[in-house]
């Protein structure tokens, strides 16, 4: 038995010793596999996991004046970012108290550009970065679409398995219809549940928000495949050393250096610099082709920043870097270096730019506190300063802006950006309103409205008028428009985008014209009989000394009637071109001629393109001409027709009534038959408003009833395409009068379109004649060098940053060339000289002691409607032009004052004074200059020398 036994314990050891073998054997099988065989695979994944490829980015290249100094240039920032991994997402919230308590404690702002923010009340509210509201619909739809929201509620409308990508056209604008329904605090409290924020210590609505921003800008990164962001960017030496050192305590955190655009001289020039800003969400492919990274990369938006984007971006660089387990750099282990971008050398004088900015701000200021005027919205201004050869150096705006702001976090409040991009036109049109009482005042209201309605009812009616409800948008309730242009707007140029009246400053091209047609000569005398007897005997137009004291300025020639600004003069220089061809309907043209010659405007289908060559945004008027005035007195006239339509009046006849009839668009939102029934209801109208146009601009007349006719069946296929218009009941005897009071339209706007009167307006710089003050400036430029049209450039080159070698070259090129005859120049030149230095020149006593002679021409410009003006609490805007030396002509100047009584020369001086400060110095080292941005040392070795 005990041998059976030991056999049986001797066999059970023997199985044991070789299954531990076999295990053993395989053990050391497996490992020789990992180590010898599977060695580059599992060194691969090792490096994979604690190395990674991070973008360096470049500095973008510095914008400079011609002297070399800096506008715009990018400097060394420290940053503080956050790398989520799973260790510093487990210490996520104890990491971030501490962040903020350190950051509150210096007062450094985190970036921010989330677009729920808290309001001055304590509230949440929606901050699109948009003037428009387009664009901010796009924004606030592209913002939760982001963030899920849409996908909600597909759920909610559709079902748990509904597919986003399978929705039909009418179910997505259901959903854009109630995303727009969300509210700010809604989309908040929805993010802090989805981020899990309610997990963390009690905090302040402050902080939560700043942790549902870093939480939501990790998101919107991983979309892109990154995990890194940055939480504040403009760390200083001190602070940036505090988290270096308390780096192994915050998970996560790492403190980088890296370029951030910066603006040394803040607002100056910041009408032509623009400013950078992140990319729009409607950008972002074609960004992401040009190897943007869409989440984190700015670009230019506006202004020079966004002109030479491609030049100035730089090109990235790229790191593999080693990290640790908190996701923090240990090493760098090889670097491929970025490039700075180019450098964009200006045509832009520094020193002529302060100048501008300064005389153009003190200027406002005094007219705004002139006592017993109603200048008081004198806020808003513009200044161009160019040579005769196209180079801007100086162009201002105002108001204008920090550029600054979007690069330096927390310069943008939520205040600020509010006031910028979304002002409360309700809650401003009110107190503008009231402040100026302008609901006593008849112009927006009638004298019956005044008589009849309340104070209150007065105010609201007021306020509907010049800040309507925009009703581009579907029950739009709250948001308005600002019809006037009442408040000013940062961000709008108006040097090279408000299109107005240049008023008296048009002068010279009538004369110009006249001269060159030879329906007078230099000696040419007229007698100013106050009110012109034109051949319309209604015209009512006369020279402001009769308007004014109802006085003459007797017998003058051309150099005179510029020199006092003569209307008169100006009439019957219209006239004699009118007549000189029998009164054919193409004279009407011989103003446009020369304009366009200056660049006033293009003729159609020319080859010319309608720009002044500039590099920046900018609009580009048309002078009146018999053409274009068909489209603007043709769109003008069916405007009015929309207004007696509503009233049920015509503009024969104020006893005839019938039912209010609206030919007016509606906008095309919904969906289902509820849009279909819009669409039809539109395309009936289109076809009556085409049809007004066609009769209006139809060469033969047709007859009365011919016309009634027509109108009559296309109003009854407007009426028929909807039922609520066909509930109103309109009567045959309503169709007809409607139909009668379209006739009446067209006939009006007929005698209007071939009238000389045109002619009349567009001599004295008013009527259909707009332009920016861009546009006067290079047409001055234009007829003082004697027809030569150059371009007009803001850059001279662009610059390699190494090496300063030219890259590229911006000289302006002649884009034509008109041949005046030089007799005829000098004529206009020498009316324009007696403005500044002649006895009754209007602005003599601006450049008395100015010892470098130049020329000039003041004009009056009515932007709004002058029966209105005084109504909506606005005046007429003052403008100047002028150019020195008189007798070779280097620079030339153009000024505008909204809302003011004019520009006296003051800022043009002020500019000359800067631009000729060398010469002036020789002639007179004691000269005193208006503005003196200069040190006293550089001013005392003038003086010495």
């Amino acid at each position: 038995m005990s041998n059976d036994n030991n056999k049986k314990d001797l066999s059970r050891y023997k199985v044991f010793y070789i299954a531990m073998g076999v295990i053993f054997a395989i053990i050391s099988a497996r490992l020789i596999y990992l180590q010898v065989v599977m060695v580059d695979e599992y060194r691969d994944k090792a490096n994979n996991n604690n190395y990674m490829n991070v973008s360096v980015p470049a500095a973008r290249g510095d914008i400079i004046d011609a002297d070399g100094n800096v506008f715009a240039t990018s400097v060394q920032s420290y940053t503080l970012d956050f790398t989520e991994t799973p260790e510093s997402k487990a210490n996520f919230y104890s990491t971030m108290k501490k962040v903020f308590e350190i950051l509150e404690e210096k007062k450094i702002p985190m970036v921010d550009d989330f677009a729920i923010v808290i309001n001055s009340e304590g509230k949440l509210e929606f901050n699109f970065q948009s003037t428009d509201e387009q664009s901010r619909r796009w924004l606030e739809l592209r913002f939760k679409k982001d963030r899920g929201f849409d996908e909600i509620i597909a759920r909610k409308e559709y079902g748990d398995d509904v597919k986003m990508s399978e929705l039909d056209d009418e179910q997505n604008a259901k959903i854009e219809e109630l995303l727009l329904q969300i509210t700010a605090e809604e989309a908040f409290r929805q993010l802090e549940k989805d981020y899990g924020i309610t997990q963390y210590y009690e905090c302040t609505l402050e902080e939560e928000r700043n942790l549902i921003i870093i939480k939501d800008n990790l998101k919107m990164s991983s979309y892109s495949g990154y995990d890194q962001i940055t939480i504040a960017n403009s760390l200083d030496q001190e602070t940036a050393f505090v988290f270096q050192q308390l780096q192994a305590s915050l998970p996560g955190i790492s403190v980088d250096n890296k370029p951030m655009r910066y603006y040394p001289e803040n607002d100056l020039g910041s009408a032509f610099l623009g400013y950078i800003s992140a990319i729009d969400p409607w950008n972002e492919e074609v960004y992401e082709e040009q190897g943007y990274n869409v989440n984190t990369d700015e670009v230019g938006k506006t202004g020079i920043e966004a002109a030479f984007e491609a030049d100035l971006k730089g090109t990235k660089g790229q790191q593999r870097i080693q990290v640790n387990k908190a996701g923090r750099r240990v090493a760098v282990l090889g670097e491929v270096e970025a490039y700075a971008g180019d450098t964009v050398k200006l045509n832009i004088d520094m020193d002529i730019q302060k100048v501008a900015e300064k005389a153009l701000d003190d200027t406002l200021e005094q007219i705004r506190n002139q006592s017993g005027k109603k200048t008081e919205n004198a806020t808003r201004g513009a200044v161009v300063v160019m040579k005769t050869t196209g180079e801007v150096l100086a162009l201002a705006s105002r108001p204008g802006f920090d550029s600054n702001m979007f690069t330096v976090p927390g310069l943008l409040t939520p205040e600020i950006s509010q006031e910028y991009f979304n002002p409360d036109l309700e809650k401003k049109g009110r107190e503008y309103i009231e402040s100026r009482g302008l609901a006593n005042l008849e112009g927006i209201l009638s004298r019956d409205e005044l008589n009849s309605l309340s104070y209150e009812e007065r105010v609201e009616l007021v306020l509907n008028r010049m800040f309507p409800l925009d009703d581009r948008i579907e029950g739009n309730t709250t948001i308005r428009e600002d019809f006037y242009d009442i408040f000013p707007k940062p961000f709008y140029n108006y040097a090279t985008q408000s299109l107005v009246p240049p008023g008296s400053t048009f002068k010279p091209v009538t004369v110009l014209a006249g001269l060159e047609e030879g329906v007078i000569t230099p000696y040419t005398t007229i007698y100013d009989n106050g009110h012109y007897n034109s051949r319309y005997p209604d015209y009512k137009g006369a020279c402001w000394i009769y308007n004014k004291y109802r006085g003459s300025h007797g017998w003058i020639n051309a150099a005179k009637a510029l020199e006092v600004s003569c209307n008169y003069f100006m009439y019957d220089v219209a006239d004699r071109l009118y007549a000189k061809t029998g009164g054919d309907i193409n004279t009407l043209d011989f103003l446009a001629q020369y304009a366009w010659k200056l660049g006033l405007g293009v003729p159609r289908g020319s080859d010319i393109k309608p720009t002044t060559g500039i590099e920046i945004t900018e609009n580009f008027g048309q002078v009146y001409n018999y053409e274009s005035s068909k489209d603007t007195l043709t769109n003008a006239y069916i405007n009015q027709l929309v207004e007696f339509l509503e009233q049920g009046i015509n503009s024969r006849d104020s006893r005839v009534h019938y039912k209010p009839f609206d030919i007016v668009k509606v906008p095309e939102f919904g969906s289902g038959k509820e849009l279909e029934q819009k669409k039809l209801t539109n395309s009936k109208k289109k076809a009556l408003v085409d049809a007004l146009k066609e009769e209006i601009k139809r060469e033969t007349k047709a007859e009365e009833n011919e016309i009634i006719e027509r109108f009559t069946g296309l109003i009854q296929e407007v009426i028929k395409s909807d039922k609520a218009i066909e509930a109103i009941g309109y009567t045959d005897d309503d169709i007809y009068y409607i139909a009668l009071a379209m006739f009446h339209c067209v006939n009006d706007a007929r005698t209007s379109i071939n009238s000389a009167a045109n002619a009349y307006d567009a001599s004295i710089g008013q009527g259909m004649n707009y332009f920016t003050p861009l546009q006067v400036a290079s047409y001055i430029a234009t007829l003082v060098n004697g027809g030569n049209r150059y371009e007009v450039k803001l850059v001279d080159k662009v610059l390699d940053s190494e090496t300063g070698e030219v890259i590229k070259d911006y000289t302006p090129q002649i884009i034509s060339k008109a041949e005046f005859n030089q007799s005829n120049i000098d004529a206009v030149k020498a009316g324009m000289r007696d403005v500044t230095a002649g006895e009754n020149g209007t602005t003599n006593g601006v450049f008395n002691g100015f010892p470098i002679p130049s020329g000039g021409k003041t004009g009056t410009s009515n932007v709004v409607d002058e029966k209105i003006q005084d109504a909506i609490g606005r005046n007429a805007a003052g403008l100047y032009v002028g150019f020195a030396p008189y007798d070779n002509p280097e620079i030339v100047v153009c000024s505008i004052l909204f809302d003011s009584d004019g520009d006296r020369g003051t800022i043009a001086r002020a500019t000359f004074e800067e631009y000729f400060r060398e010469a002036i110095l020789e002639m007179n080292p004691g000269y005193k200059f208006m503005y003196d941005f200069h040190t006293t040392e550089e001013t005392a070795e003038n003086k010495t020398e």
